[in-house]
């Protein structure tokens, strides 16, 4: 396809991505895809997506966030939430932001080392919280200027590593089961992409702040865990260009959402020159 073609088809994409967000019953995905709406509106130049994503908080502005219930439901709206308030300058995005991070930071249910734990009393730490959690509070901790916040979204990268990674491959399970002291019984391709999307974001805030030499050794940490998962994956792409829904496991069917995420985070990767990645074949991969 050329630069055209990959142009129309992302903006049929995002026109469809837009009516489904705002035409279909709640799901835990919604602010994932507004989210994925402004990074079409950014690479689009387009003020269509930004009206969807503005239209779907219209009720949520209202009646300020959920912070009760299970945690896919509310702790991921606090990232578009940010990045409307970059796009539109309304403080009222950043106060709803605010107000998640706030009852994540205080009052959020957490692992004796820290990990927050989605829905308690079920002590389990997942693999899709640190996307949750740790992108927001370190865009969150960038625009207020609060250098402590940023690393403290820089330890959630780390404490869902310790928790969830495979040491053998340097992939990571889905959930960890703390008091079972087990996991999850495979390693699932989009949980993989969670981690590997979710930490080149929090590496780019912590730059963006001025941070990287301050906080070297945990940057280290996350760039090495980085590096690591990202060339076992490419290593496991299947001919097609996709990955197996158990990503180490050609029993397992082939599905499209990991592929798009680590699509995202090749590129990341790629354009960042992330130390330790095997950077050809991460170009054959992305």
């Amino acid at each position: 396809m050329d630069s055209t073609e990959i142009r129309n088809a992302l903006e049929r994409l995002t026109a469809n991505a837009s009516r489904e967000l705002l035409a279909k019953q709640p799901h835990w995905g919604d602010a994932i895809l507004c989210d994925g709406l402004l990074y079409a509106a950014r690479v689009l130049r387009s003020d269509a997506p930004v009206e969807a994503a503005q239209r779907w908080f219209e009720p949520k502005l209202a009646a300020g966030p959920r912070t009760n219930g299970w945690f896919w439901f509310w702790a991921a709206e606090a990232l578009p939430a940010l990045d409307l308030y970059a796009k539109t300058n309304d403080p009222r995005y950043l106060e709803y932001a605010r107000a998640i991070a706030g009852f994540m930071e205080t009052s959020a249910a957490r692992t004796a080392d820290g990990a927050y734990v989605p829905h308690p009393p079920a002590l389990e730490v997942w693999i899709d919280v640190c996307y949750f959690t740790a992108p927001a509070l370190a865009l969150l901790g960038r625009m207020s200027g609060d250098s402590e916040m940023i690393e403290r979204a820089a330890d959630q990268m780390i404490v869902h590593r310790d928790h969830l990674i495979d040491p053998g491959s340097g992939l990571f399970w889905h959930v960890a089961y703390v008091e079972r002291k087990s996991h999850s019984q495979c390693l699932w391709a989009r949980g993989n992409s969670w981690f590997s999307i979710a930490a080149p974001q929090v590496l780019a805030e912590i730059e963006a702040a001025g941070g990287t030499h301050r906080l070297a050794a945990k940057v280290g940490k996350i760039r090495a865990a980085l590096a690591r998962q990202l060339n076992k994956i490419v290593s496991l792409q299947d001919e097609s260009g996709l990955w197996h829904t158990v990503i180490d496991r050609d029993d397992s069917y082939l599905e499209p959402s990991s592929a798009a995420g680590f699509a995202l985070a090749l590129g990341r990767a790629l354009r960042t020159r992330l130390s330790g990645l095997d950077e050809a074949r991460a170009r054959d991969a992305y």
